[in-house]
């Protein structure tokens, strides 16, 4: 017997393995933001059909507000499952996309790393069965807007059962394409998300180059703190590009610390 896509993938949902970590950065107009992204994958029979039938990709991301852990149940993710069999997919969870954040492409890079992963598979030919829309994005015209260029712009359709409307103008309706052919990913979400091993790489380059430039800050404080009041006014007069301080008698950070060299013992052997 074969179970349909939404029966499937509640329980490949408690199958699936982790398969890579990723990060999401966007600038918040203070400083990055920076959130980790959890990629998913299984493929199993499910005890109810041929082998490897089904197969399950996510991509979700931590979410502030979860219950007692990074990642909520439902928000803040997109998946897809396939049944090899019936030749289909849908996405999800449960077919609509939920995001606790919006408006800093936080989804769209999600829904990116999930058709990408479609386009690897090498199945353009499945069919997509429609999900729903989620009327949470949509309470004002500008959101549902927003919420519907969205499955717009990867290739997916939007269509209301009681109504002519279509594209930008469906409230609530469902979203889907002929096959998975039909989808695509545009340009600007095709590298939102960075491999963990590059982000801790630059990571751990900036934190090194940022403590080099503060231990330089604090030698040119150490000199100006050693000026008479004079000294300083003479330097207000050239247009001293810096401000007075003295970070130098500041306690170092932890992140100021060098790490300590390893030991080394001196065995002497006697014979």
């Amino acid at each position: 017997m074969t179970l349909t896509l939404k029966e499937a993938s509640g329980r490949l949902e408690n199958l699936c393995q982790a398969k890579h970590l990723m990060v999401f950065e966007h600038h918040n107009g203070v400083g990055r933001v920076v959130i980790p992204v959890l990629t998913e994958h299984v493929r199993t029979d499910l005890d109810k059909g041929p082998a490897e039938q089904y197969e399950f990709f996510r991509a979700r991301a931590t979410h502030a507000s979860a219950l007692k852990a990074d990642f909520h149940i439902c928000h803040n993710q997109v998946s897809v499952t396939v049944c090899h069999i019936t030749k289909s997919v849908k996405f999800g969870p449960s077919g609509q996309l939920i995001m606790g954040r919006r408006g800093i492409g936080l989804g769209p890079s999600l829904m990116a790393a999930v058709i990408t992963w479609l386009e690897n598979a090498a199945i353009p030919a499945y069919t997509i069965e429609p999900g729903d829309l989620s009327h949470v994005d949509a309470k004002t015209e500008s959101e549902r807007h927003q919420r519907n260029k969205f499955y717009m712009a990867f290739g997916l359709s939007l269509w209301a059962p009681f109504s002519s409307a279509t594209g930008v103008d469906v409230v609530d309706g469902h979203f889907g394409a002929a096959n998975v052919g039909a989808l695509s990913v545009p340009e600007r979400y095709k590298n939102r998300l960075q491999p963990w091993q590059t982000f801790e790489h630059d990571l751990r380059t900036e934190r090194e180059q940022g403590v080099e430039n503060r231990a330089e800050l604090k030698d040119v404080d150490k000199w100006t703190s050693g000026k008479s009041w004079f000294g300083r006014l003479l330097l207000n007069f050239l247009k001293w590009p810096l401000r007075f301080q003295t970070r130098h008698k500041h306690p170092l950070k932890p992140w100021e610390m060098k790490p300590e060299e390893p030991r080394t013992e001196h065995l002497s052997v006697t014979q």
